[in-house]
C-alpha cells in the first residue's frame, strides 16, 4: 500500500458522522464535550450561555447508557455513525 493510500485510510477511519440538532456534521474525533456540542449547535452564542443537550444511540458509558443528557463539564463518546444530538439553548427567568 503506498504512503497516500495509508493516510487516505487513516482519514477515512477518523470520521465521525453525528446529527446535532437535526443537521448532519462529520468529525475527526470521537469524544463530544458539551461546551464543544454547544459551539457546534450555536456557533455565535454568548459565551456565558447554557444549554440543554440530550443525545442519544451513543457508544455505551460506564453505567452502560446509550443515551442521555450531559451538564457543563461532561462527555460522552460518539459511535461511527448514528448518534444524534438535541442542544438547545436554555432560557433564563
Amino acid at each position: 500500500m503506498t504512503a497516500a493510500i495509508q493516510e487516505q485510510d487513516k482519514h477515512k477511519n477518523k470520521q465521525f458522522e453525528v446529527a446535532i440538532n437535526g443537521t448532519e456534521v462529520s468529525l475527526d474525533h470521537d469524544v463530544l464535550t458539551y461546551e464543544e456540542l454547544g459551539q457546534l449547535a450555536y456557533p455565535d452564542h454568548d459565551p456565558k450561555a447554557k444549554f440543554t443537550v440530550t443525545y442519544r444511540n451513543a457508544k455505551p458509558s460506564h453505567g452502560g447508557r446509550r443515551d442521555g443528557t450531559l451538564i457543563a463539564g461532561e462527555k460522552v463518546t460518539v459511535k461511527k455513525k448514528g448518534t444524534t444530538f438535541d442542544v438547545r439553548l436554555t432560557t433564563r427567568s
